[in-house]
Formats: C-alpha cells, sequence, structure tokens
C-alpha cells in the first residue's frame, strides 16, 4: 500500500510541477497575444487565460506543498513552497496596485427635504 501511495503522489508533484513551469507560463504568453490589438480590435479572451493562469499559479503550489510535506519529500516541498511564496507576493502586490488606482467611492446618500411652498431638493422632482 505504501508504494501505490508513493506512486500517486509522484505522479500529482509531477503534474503539480509540470502546470508550473509549462503551462501557467503559457497561459500567460496567450494572454497576453489575446491582449494585443489584431487590426484594431481587442480580443475577449485575455481575460480568460489570465485568469486561469492565476488560479493554476495560485492551486498548483499548495496542492505540491501538501502532497510533498505528506509525503516526506523536502525537496519537493521547498520548490512548491517557494512558488507558494512568489505567487502570495505578485497577488499582495497586484492587491495593492488595485486598491491604490481604484476610483473613490461613491458619495453617500443624500436626503430629500421638502420646502413649503412647493420647492423642493428631491432628485427629479
Amino acid at each position: 500500500m505504501g508504494e501505490l501511495r508513493t506512486v500517486w503522489s509522484s505522479i500529482v508533484l509531477a503534474l503539480c510541477a509540470v502546470g508550473l513551469l509549462l503551462v501557467v507560463p503559457f497561459l500567460v504568453l496567450l494572454g497576453f497575444l489575446a491582449s494585443v490589438p489584431v487590426f484594431g480590435e481587442v480580443g475577449d479572451a485575455a481575460g480568460g487565460y489570465l485568469t486561469w493562469a492565476a488560479w493554476l499559479g495560485a492551486g498548483l503550489p499548495v496542492v505540491g506543498v501538501v502532497v510533498s510535506a505528506t509525503t516526506r519529500r523536502r525537496g519537493w516541498t521547498w520548490f512548491f513552497g517557494i512558488c507558494l511564496a512568489l505567487a502570495a507576493v505578485v497577488a499582495a502586490t497586484e492587491w495593492a496596485h488595485d486598491v491604490r488606482h481604484a476610483p473613490p467611492p461613491p458619495p453617500g446618500p443624500r436626503h430629500c427635504v421638502e420646502r413649503s411652498g412647493g420647492g423642493n431638493d428631491c432628485p427629479g422632482g
């Protein structure tokens, strides 16, 4: 039973490594190419490629760390741990950029005040 566990964990770790080293960069490249205007039009697929790259770039290291740590493979644990740390740095940097460049919040709710004599400050009124 231990040998079967080793085989399955090796397959999972290999798939995670191939995904991180080949699939994620390929998806980023496809997203970049899809965002380049061709004949004045920008493709709609760029967001989909980049979304998949982001999810796989964060999810595959998590799976790799869990599998390698539970099977006590120190080298793989370090590899996937470093990949996870890099993904966290990229995510934190992107989040900080989004927060810094976010549009200001809309103004608070306006209160409608009717005045005697028929005038009011109500929108549409």
